[in-house]
């Protein structure tokens, strides 16, 4: 009876409670069995001297907490010597149970003793590989720990290993794979050596049991087991924490992928397994806080100080020490009675102010039954309790940092009524699913660490994040003490009864709604005085059914329609149609609204539903304009090329004039039209993208949601990248086309002939006239010019006015007639080179002169620099043909190849080989190249150098925070603002229409 079984050999591994609550009586039994447990001599500092008499005795809580060492034989009973007499005088029963229950480990020689003894048990065994380590004697001192590594090589059996206590699990795991590897170092090559990584492997603590099969065999049996962290000391964790009786530990390697595919499907098993887990971790959840089973959705943030530090959590010990005195008289029908009533009343908390007379009896009545487990019949004073119970209901908020009050929730068992922001950025959400726990952590391990939630809530209907707030340093832009909330993708919320859909402020007082059950009042105990609450009363709610509420309606109707601010509202409903009234009434340059109608009314309608609408139904509007811009361009070009065939005959090419131009310039209208259009929408779409990626900063990386979203965008950018690229090539290759046939005539035309010299008169008194009488179009007046001049500088005169009157981004203009100039350039000079009868000084000066002209003109139109540089080298060619005989014979090939750098070898020889010096003059020796010279290059430019079309990137031209900047864009927007709210009123019944 006094084996190791007895009080004074091993653990008290019999409830506390026990020896606190029992009658006396049952330490009269227990004593008269063994000696008094009380009586066990302490091993505090105090008692220490005495034990060293008392002979060594193997520790029986070492071998009872490690079964899987070899136990020595059993010990005979102690001597008396090792009892402590029972005191002379009275001693307080408390003092010696606080002496049996406080004492610590002992660092004694007897200590020191046992462990070397069971040290030379485990190494004189006969059967020692039933054991899995060896502790050191000494931290420094090296042991002996057994890792079993079947993940490495199948059926394995162990590899035996020296270490210490601070050896770590990652150094472990290399030694053991290096074992595991050194037989088959011989037998392989070095890459099938090196295929087992560190990295890939886990040291797994295993606790289990042999059991011994019926052939004989030992199979190990596995109750649990735990990764081991790679910093984590495997022998430390054994000399710490040892398994219950009965079982044994052992470390396993195991592959890091197998594992964590294993406790997977652990984990989908206790979800399916459903209630019994659901009481697992109620259970769980009992033991650590002292709730209920609410309390296992909140984690750590539950037992947050601030929120549980009220006047219900100080009431706390007088009710302990109530139900203690209690719990001495065996009353178990009211224990359980109390129980259940605790529950009942912690969760349906009673008003305490005010109450009725029944209320408070029936409260008195319950009281006696849940707080001080008396009969109901003794006449007791219930003032103590009645406060006890009010106490439950009041909390305390914090004073120094925000908090949000719940005013309406989803769940009372599981919903708290405060919820404290202790941090600088708060996330609402519920607890993710299994699927939605997998994305994060391939999304963390990818490098893309989503948001932490804060606060998990209960509702169905929310998301994972829900709902962002911030303040303080999170918002350092913003002023202090100012915070931000920002619903996520998807998330339904609601700021002080209106729809949110972006960031917005928060501010004390205001009213924030979680999808369909949750109602939040936001306070911020910082801000003094408190401001008033964003409630709507009940007189400011209907306030459209009394007369005065219709007149006000009536006049903010009528004010809305007049606004020339730049806002377009609407509802989603209502977007298609909107979207297909604006196309179709603003579709051509005649339609009365202006040159840039169709972008500015399509921009203010994408600014508002960005602003103010769902975030997905942006990127639709942004796709199914470009896409009713995109058909509208493509009827027109159809529309053009049935009036402009590609291919002319050579009569229609013979009578290309000025007529012909006006024509070509009438017809290029609505492509120059939507050319223009298309470009401001296409840098009103690209800011707005840029806006809302910023937005999407905070979401989860990879959402799908947001990806579609951003290529909806990208695939409606890419239409208008479409419209501007073919409205560009059709009116640059019709206008070059005309100018083809006109370029000609500048290398024939003679400038000094009488009847140019008249007109060029006449030309010349109209314009004086003109100017005397304040005309504002001399500039680009072509009459002055000769008449074969004035048909070229026409079309550049034409493709002017076109972009003038649309209203064309000047980067866009400027590469259009840059591509214009371009054309005339290759094309003259290859004109010229190929013509070699014009290689003399008085075709060159006719050239020249008309060359002149033509650049006169278009520097007084503003184009002067960008012909100067696309028509630089026909001008350095007319100039080389311009110089004086006597002095180009005295030039030699190395300076006339310095003047004119610009030309090639090739073009030069051309040039100096086909010169017209006279009937009989042959070019001079020093125009011949040195040897060695490359000449075989193409004399003639190539029209595929022409310069790559750029698609702009500038900010809008359109500026929204503005007025409305014109009287036809004004009248068009209030007809717009009539046409919607026509539609609303169409959908009302016919007593709530609001008449105008």
């Amino acid at each position: 009876m006094e084996g190791s079984g007895s009080p004074r050999f091993r653990k008290l591994h019999f409830p506390v409670g026990l020896w606190i609550n029992s009658p006396r009586k049952h330490f009269a039994k227990l004593g008269g069995r063994w000696p008094s447990a009380i009586s066990v001599k302490s091993t505090t500092s105090s008692d220490a001297a005495s034990l060293h008499d008392a002979p060594s005795a193997p520790s029986s809580s070492l071998s009872t907490s490690t079964p899987s060492l070899a136990s020595p034989a059993p010990s005979p009973s102690p001597s008396p010597a090792f009892l402590r007499p029972r005191p002379a005088g009275p001693q307080s029963r408390t003092k010696r149970l606080s002496h049996l229950f406080l004492r610590g480990r002992s660092n004694s020689d007897r200590d020191r003793a046992v462990g070397e003894r069971e040290r030379e048990v485990w190494a004189h065994s006969a059967a020692p590989s039933s054991h899995h380590y060896l502790p050191p004697a000494s931290s420094s001192a090296p042991g002996l720990i057994k890792i079993y590594g079947d993940a490495l090589s199948s059926g394995a059996n162990y590899r035996s290993l020296l270490a210490n206590v601070h050896s770590t699990a990652r150094q472990l795991i290399a030694q053991v794979i290096t074992r595991y590897t050194e037989r088959e170092r011989e037998e392989t090559d070095d890459a099938v050596l090196q295929k087992h990584s560190p990295e890939d492997f886990l040291l797994c603590d295993v606790i289990g049991k042999p059991i011994q099969q019926p052939d004989g065999a030992i199979k190990w049996e596995t109750e649990c087991r735990r990764s081991v962290a790679p910093w984590e000391c495997p022998l430390l964790l054994v000399d710490m924490w040892r398994p219950k009786d009965g079982f044994e530990r052992r470390f396993e390697i195991q592959r890091k992928d197998d594992y964590e595919r294993e406790e997977r499907e652990r984990e989908k098993e206790r979800e399916r397994e459903g209630e019994n887990y659901q009481g697992v971790r109620w259970r769980r959840s009992r033991m650590s806080s002292g709730g209920g089973p609410e309390e296992s959705e909140r984690g750590h943030r539950a037992r947050n100080s601030e929120l549980r530090r009220s006047i219900s959590d100080m009431n706390l010990s007088l009710r302990r020490r109530q139900g203690n005195h209690v719990a001495n008289e065996p009353r178990g029908n009211g224990n359980r009675a109390n129980n259940s009533t605790v529950t009942h009343d912690r969760k349906n908390i009673m008003s305490m102010i005010n109450p009725q007379p029944g209320e408070v009896r029936a409260s008195r009545a319950e009281a006696k039954v849940c707080w001080t487990n008396q009969p109901a019949e003794e006449d007791k004073d219930y003032s103590s309790c009645d406060l006890e119970v009010m106490s439950q209901s009041l909390i305390l908020p914090p004073t120094d940092r925000p908090y949000f009050l719940l005013l309406q929730g989803y769940d009372q068992s599981k919903d708290f009524v405060l919820y404290i922001m202790a941090g600088h950025t708060h996330v609402f959400g519920r607890k993710p699913t299994m699927r939605e726990r997998e994305k994060d952590r391939e999304r963390e391990r990818k490098g893309k660490r989503p948001l932490k939630v804060d606060t998990f809530l209960s509702a169905p209907d929310l998301l994972a994040r829900h709902l962002l707030v911030r303040r303080d340093a999170a918002v350092p832009e913003a002023p202090a003490g100012q915070a931000l909330m920002r619903p996520f993708r998807g998330g339904a919320v609601t700021h002080n009864g209106v729809a949110l859909y972006r960031e917005a402020v928060l501010r004390p007082g205001d009213i924030i709604g979680l999808g369909n059950h949750f109602l939040f009042l936001y306070r911020d105990p910082r801000v003094t005085p408190a401001p008033p609450l964003a409630l709507t009363l009940p007189w400011q709610a209907d306030a459209s059914c009394c007369p005065s509420g219709l007149v006000d309606r009536q006049e903010a109707l009528r004010q809305y329609l007049g606004s020339t601010e730049a806002v377009l509202k609407f509802h989603p409903r209502h977007a298609d149609t909107l979207l297909q009234e604006i196309i179709t009434k603003n579709s051509s340059p005649d339609s009365g609204g202006g040159p840039l109608a169709p972008a500015y009314l399509l921009s203010i309608m994408i600014d508002h539903a960005s602003k103010h609408l769902d975030p997905a139904l942006t990127p639709q509007i942004l796709l199914k304009s470009a896409n009713l811009i995109k058909e509208i361009v493509w009827d027109n070009i159809k529309e053009f090329g049935d009036k402009h065939p590609t291919q002319n005959s050579a009569e229609q090419e013979a009578d290309i004039g000025a007529p012909n131009v006006q024509k070509l310039s009438s017809d290029l209208r609505p492509l120059m039209f939507w050319m223009s259009n298309a470009t401001e929408l296409l840098n009103f779409f690209q800011v707005k993208v840029e806006t809302m990626e910023k937005e999407w900063e905070f979401e989860a990386p990879g959402d799908p949601v947001l990806t579609a979203d951003m290529d909806t965008c990208s695939e409606a950018l890419a239409q208008l990248d479409d419209v501007i690229m073919h409205t560009f090539q059709q009116c640059v290759y019709h206008l070059t086309k005309t100018l083809y046939s006109l370029l000609p005539a500048l290398l024939d035309s003679n400038p000094f002939s009488g009847e140019e010299k008249e007109k060029e008169k006449d030309g010349a008194g109209g314009a004086s006239g003109e100017e005397k009488g304040g005309g504002d179009g001399e500039v680009d007046d072509v009459s002055a010019l000769p008449s074969k001049v004035a048909g070229l500088v026409e079309v550049y005169r034409c493709s002017l006015m076109l972009s003038r009157e649309a209203c064309l981004s000047p980067p866009l203009t400027s590469q259009t007639f840059g591509y214009l100039f371009f054309f005339t350039n290759t094309s003259l000079l290859n004109t010229l080179l190929e013509r070699d009868g014009l290689f003399s000084w008085s075709r060159a000066v006719q050239i020249r002169t008309n060359l002149d002209l033509v650049l006169d003109w278009l520097q007084g139109a503003g184009l002067g620099d960008i012909a100067s540089e696309f028509m630089k080298k026909l001008s350095i060619t007319v100039n080389f043909l311009c110089i004086p005989k006597t002095r180009l014979i005295q030039s030699t090939w190395s300076s006339l190849q310095e003047d004119h750098s610009l030309l090639s070898p090739s073009q030069l020889h051309h040039l100096l080989t086909h010169y017209k010096l006279g009937p009989t003059r042959a070019p001079p020796s020093s125009w011949a190249p040195p040897p060695g010279t490359e000449l075989s290059g193409d004399i003639f430019e190539s029209f595929l150098d022409h310069p790559p079309l750029i698609l702009p990137n500038e900010t809008p031209r359109l500026d929204l925070s503005q007025p409305i900047p014109s009287p036809e864009l004004q009248k068009e927007v209030t007809r717009l603002r009539t046409f919607l709210w026509g539609l609303d009123q169409d959908e009302l019944p016919a007593n709530q229409r609001t008449r105008l």
